[in-house]
């Protein structure tokens, strides 16, 4: 994660509201305020908390994650800056717990073990609930030569 106002790596400090941007400290929240409230309070928050589900290839059991943060992807007219630095973020924090329940992944390329899903995002944030579709680059060794790993955020 990094921080909104000095874009160094951040702790685990999130504004309390969105829960979307991060920071290093409460100075960098405080600091930043000013210009995240306008957009941080423009976004209509839904009263469920956001689930991120990954399967990996065909047929693989899903792996869900119940995050810490209301399901906040708004309106299509949302400021890029919050919804697209926030998916990125989110997929690469569960990228290696989703790896770890899968250790049989292998590179596409090199079918040597997976270390990192490449990845390809696409919202829609017109569904309902809004949602996210990662097409992942890594090999199901079950299914030799396809490239069919589909991530979604629901």
């Amino acid at each position: 994660m990094v921080c909104g106002n000095c874009s160094k790596a951040s702790g685990a400090q999130k504004c309390a509201r969105c829960k979307m941007m991060t920071y290093c400290n409460r100075e960098c929240q405080f600091a930043h305020w000013p210009a995240h409230k306008i957009r941080c309070k423009s976004i209509p928050l839904s009263p469920q908390n956001l689930q991120l589900q990954f399967t990996v290839g065909r047929g693989g059991a899903p792996v869900t994650f119940e995050e810490d943060m209301p399901a906040a992807f708004p309106a299509p007219d949302a400021p890029r800056e919050l919804t697209s630095r926030w998916v990125s973020q989110l997929v690469d924090t569960r990228e290696e717990a989703v790896l770890a329940r899968h250790p049989d992944a292998v590179c596409l390329y090199c079918y040597k073990p997976a270390i990192k899903l490449q990845t390809t995002l696409s919202a829609i944030l017109t569904s309902s609930p809004p949602m996210v579709t990662i097409d992942g680059g890594i090999q199901d060794p079950a299914f030799p030569g396809n490239r069919s790993d589909v991530y979604t955020v629901n």
